[in-house]
């Protein structure tokens, strides 16, 4: 009986070491295919929110960015500056990541939702709907008149707070001289 209960434990430790193999080997293989794909999104947010960009400069230093923002992009001709971030809406855990363009007089041009796969169907996903995103553009330099989803007020409430995170970071971009 005893032989029986040490050949089980062997038998399973083999199993569990040739699957975290096998785990390792597919991670290695897609690791770049993913980082591939997440980079060539990223930069087609860019063009999205600044689309009469030429090409993008990453800000790598020289300001200290709030929580939610992930990367800053400025403009090589000068046109703007494009802010990645992530906004916790509903699920905290799995973020809405979103793009901000910023023009260089600091009018938001647009905003792009790249994922919202956190929020609530046709709830919190409701801030990736033209309503809920012209009204940025239309504010001008600001966020006036810019209101929160009726229903999903916590996913538009962390939006309307990482676009206020995005016009920061273009002041903090200026007064940095990049």
């Amino acid at each position: 009986m005893k032989k029986d209960s040490l050949k089980s434990i062997i038998v399973i430790t083999a199993i569990c070491l040739v699957i975290a193999a096998l785990m390792a080997a597919i991670n290695s293989i897609t690791s770049p295919m993913i980082a591939e794909a997440n980079a060539k999104a990223e930069k087609e947010a860019l063009f999205t929110v600044l689309p009469e960009a030429e090409d993008f400069e990453k800000v790598e230093d020289g300001i200290e960015l709030p929580e939610s923002v992930t990367a800053v992009y400025v403009e090589t001709k000068g046109k703007g500056v494009a802010v990645m971030l992530n906004a916790k809406g509903y699920d905290s855990s799995n973020p809405m990541v979103i793009a901000v363009g910023i023009d260089a007089e600091g009018k938001i041009t647009k905003c792009h939702v790249v994922s919202c796969n956190g929020e609530t169907s046709g709830i919190g996903t409701k801030v990736n709907t033209p309503a809920f995103l012209d009204q940025f553009s239309r504010a001008g330099n600001g966020l006036e008149g810019v209101d929160t989803i009726s229903g999903a007020t916590i996913s538009s409430s962390a939006f309307i707070s990482a676009v206020r995170d995005a016009l920061e970071v273009y002041e903090m971009t200026k007064e940095a001289g990049k």
